[in-house]
């Protein structure tokens, strides 16, 4: 399965970094709270939302 297919876009893994940015409110706190960095937090939810062809967080 192609990794930008909307059903490895829903992967435990990425729910869970939609997740974090909903419940702090912003993706450079999400990425301090998952350990990552902002841009690359960015990139994912970027690909996911790609995958899905919606866009999940204003920017």
């Amino acid at each position: 399965m192609p990794s930008n297919s909307p059903r490895s876009a829903l992967s435990p893994e990425n729910l869970g970094l939609l997740e974090a940015v909903a419940r702090l409110g912003s993706m450079a706190a999400a990425a301090r709270d998952l350990g990552m960095v902002p841009s690359a937090l960015t990139y994912r939810v970027r690909q996911i939302e790609d995958a899905l062809d919606v866009l999940l967080f204003d920017r």
